[in-house]
């Protein structure tokens, strides 16, 4: 009974999806605990793609996590549950990217913050703080689990990669009219950007072509700049910090926290490559929530969906099992 129970368990597959405005990334496991394999994709969220783009997306990046061609896949009839974190993309359009190729997976859509912190704090109340193309926190204390930020790039998103972004590229416009400090970031975005006057500025941010995805990716420009010493980058960087440190402390506040020592964590795309948001979080925390202890994320936000797919599937989850995914995603990546 033992070795057919196990032989379940390895022919049994789980897949969690992380999905934001510029990737996804899909993890399938066994529900053993053992990766099968990844995949990558673009954006999904249907509120800045087209319907087709996001199902290209999705479709392509769970395909390639089971070893499977996107544009012909055979059906994986072993998948028992696809839990998928995309804000913006509606469960009607799940089913048409997967059905077919999951034909008896369980598929659940959710938002990005319950993934986002299971991954960072898996097995504990605390507060999270993800700064991607977007930001948001969210929070679990004692029961209760609240959110806040995630109102997108009109009404907020403050400390985000595109919020990053737009504040350079202000701080580019204020420079070339005289009314801020000159900064590298005007040399580094013509060079980057391929126009020769900072008037010309405008044809980039007004072209159609440009969207949240651009803008964000501009992150990595300010990061340089930083690094070689310039003062408004390093400064855009730092309030970035300061904007997901506030998040964070105001659901320190809803959540009834008190004077009580909580985890709080920072993750996504934006603090894992600019170690100044890092320092100016910690450091804002440490004054707005001064009983809180910054925990580094356990792990990214596609472990998190894959826990919640071993409770979608009414599975066992153990820490030794996700700690063997993480370890096994490490070596995958490093084998790349």
């Amino acid at each position: 009974m033992r070795e057919v129970a196990v032989m379940a368990a390895e022919d049994t597959l789980i897949i969690g999806v992380d999905s934001g405005g510029t990737k996804t990334i899909a993890g399938t496991v066994t529900l053993g605990g053992r990766l099968v394999g990844m995949g990558y994709g673009g954006a999904t969220n249907t509120h800045f793609v087209s319907d087709q783009d996001a199902i290209a997306s999705m479709r392509g990046a769970v395909a390639a996590s089971l070893g499977r061609s996107a544009k012909d896949p055979s059906p994986e009839p072993a998948v028992k549950a696809i839990y998928i974190s995309a804000p913006g993309f509606p469960d009607a359009v799940a089913e048409m990217a997967l059905r077919d190729l999951c034909p008896n997976a369980v598929i659940k859509v959710e938002g990005d913050a319950p993934a986002a912190f299971r991954g960072a704090l898996p097995y504990g109340d605390g507060i999270v703080s993800l700064s991607g193309t977007g930001s948001f926190a969210a929070g679990l204390w004692k029961g209760k689990w609240l959110t806040n930020g995630g109102w997108g790039p009109l009404l907020g998103d403050e400390g985000s990669g595109y919020w990053i972004g737009l504040e350079a590229l202000k701080a580019v416009a204020l420079a070339a009219d005289g009314r801020g400090p000159r900064t590298s970031l005007q040399g580094i975005f013509r060079r980057a950007l391929h126009y020769s006057f900072d008037a010309e500025l405008r044809v980039f941010v007004y072209s159609r072509y440009v969207n949240r995805q651009r803008i964000s990716a501009l992150t990595t420009l300010v990061a340089q700049a930083a690094r070689d010493g310039d003062q408004i980058a390093q400064d855009i960087l730092r309030r970035a910090g300061i904007e997901l440190a506030r998040l964070a402390a105001n659901l320190s506040e809803r959540l009834g926290v008190g004077s009580e020592p909580v985890n709080i964590s920072l993750v996504g795309g934006v603090p894992l490559c600019n170690p100044l948001v890092v320092e100016a979080f910690q450091d804002a925390l440490s004054r707005m929530v001064p009983q809180a202890r910054y925990v580094s994320p356990q792990y990214e936000p596609w472990i998190g969906a894959i826990i919640l797919g071993y409770e979608l599937a009414q599975a066992e989850v153990t820490p030794e099992r996700v700690q063997a995914i993480g370890e096994n995603a490490a070596a995958m990546w490093e084998a790349q």
